[in-house]
């Protein structure tokens, strides 16, 4: 299914924890405006675009596509976009999840390679389950 506009903005405003009072109120807009776009009842103009991007803090493509059309790579840009948005010390964190997780999908890599299971998902610590010649 489709993801339409409103749908979409309702989604982020959402995600930043705003009500529609307290977004219309950042964005500059009324309430009813602001009903109004989530309910797909009228089209923004430009100017309304510019606004809610700003109050959002996200990109045009974030406040415009559909996640279902893009793909996982324009849902990932657009994760990319939000986190653009974090203090720095957040930042950091997000730096160091995603290398984690990529180091960590590596380490499956190698360890297929030589006879492990690896399983998507939450797994057991590796080493769990080997005798202790097996773990070095």
């Amino acid at each position: 299914m489709d993801m339409s506009f409103g749908e979409n903005l309702r989604r982020l405003r959402r995600d930043k924890g705003l009500t529609q009072a307290e977004l219309a109120k950042l964005a500059d807009l009324k309430i009813t405006h602001m009903s109004k776009l989530e309910n797909d009842t009228g089209d923004p103009k430009l100017s309304t675009l510019y606004k809610l991007m700003g109050a959002l803090e996200c990109s045009a493509d974030t406040l415009l596509m559909d996640a279902n059309k893009v793909g996982v790579d324009g849902v990932l840009q657009a994760s990319f976009d939000r986190a653009q948005q974090l203090p720095r010390r957040k930042k950091a964190i997000v730096i160091e999840l995603i290398d984690s997780f990529c180091i960590a999908d590596g380490m499956g890599e190698i360890f297929n390679t030589k006879g492990w299971t690896y399983r998507d998902g939450p797994t057991k610590p590796i080493g769990e389950g080997m005798d202790e010649k097996e773990q070095g």
